[in-house]
């Protein structure tokens, strides 16, 4: 049986850290995933479904359901779930400017994950909440040309400016206005700093919009797990304030 699609949106509540593992010498110590081709923070589609499976089994135990029934949708050593899981890719960033907090997004990404459609690709154009003309993201200067277009009702509620961007330059703005922290490392046995254990990290921000999908070889509800995203979260550092996402279905959703 060929698996049925769905596509999701999450918005970020909390900035979200899921860490690329280890350390390296650079701005940050402890830096996020990312897709190799495009070089922009993901959320892969193990961290997804390893949250779903530990939210699910929280779930059965809330409700007397059977545990066996986390095997059976999410698979384990000897046997294949029925879902399948997709990396999560950034559709919306939020970017700080003089008329307020912006959304950078592209033409590619509103055509795949909002069904809308944007004429030039390689100019900045005003998608929604903002007038054309000139526009700062951070220290960068441009000249955003008119495309108003009607969004998805979540993604305008979610981003009340948008703004469409070149591919090339997409990237860097994500990538230079990532959350970035300082913490200490805390010694178990006396609940003080490790002196000289001072490390950062980086994270990807609240206000971020989201898409992944999920294959359904089987007819299932994520809607009684979102609750648990909401509340518990998604990745590390969920003890420092990290992780908590709110997730909406997409299909069913018209514009």
């Amino acid at each position: 049986m060929k698996p049925e699609i769905k596509k999701y949106l999450c918005l970020t509540i909390d900035p979200v850290h899921v860490g690329a593992g280890g350390y390296r010498l650079g701005r940050v110590d402890n830096t996020i995933v990312r897709d190799p081709a495009t070089d922009l923070p993901k959320i892969p589609g193990t961290s997804i479904a390893g949250s779903m499976r530990e939210y699910y089994r929280l779930y059965l135990q809330e409700n007397n359901g059977s545990e066996g029934d986390v095997s059976r949708i999410f698979g384990d050593e000897g046997h294949r779930g029925l879902l399948r899981f997709y990396d999560g890719q950034i559709i919306l960033f939020p970017v700080p400017s003089v008329k307020g907090t912006v959304w950078v997004t592209t033409a590619e990404l509103l055509k795949y994950w909002c069904d809308v459609t944007v004429d030039d690709e390689k100019e900045i154009i005003a998608v929604h909440g903002m007038e054309p003309g000139n526009i700062n993201l951070g220290w960068l200067y441009f000249m955003a040309k008119e495309g108003y277009e009607e969004l998805p009702s979540e993604v305008k509620e979610w981003a009340k400016r948008i703004l469409a961007v070149p591919d090339s330059i997409f990237p860097h703005l994500v990538n230079d206005n990532l959350e970035i922290r300082t913490s200490v490392r805390i010694d178990p046995e006396t609940g003080t700093a490790v002196s000289g254990a001072l490390f950062t990290y980086e994270a990807i921000p609240r206000g971020t919009v989201i898409g992944f999908e999920i294959g359904f070889q089987e007819e299932f509800d994520i809607g009684k797990l979102v609750p648990y995203f909401r509340c518990l979260g998604i990745g590390g550092m969920g003890t420092r304030g990290f992780g908590r996402i709110e997730i909406r279905e997409r299909g069913d959703n018209e514009p």
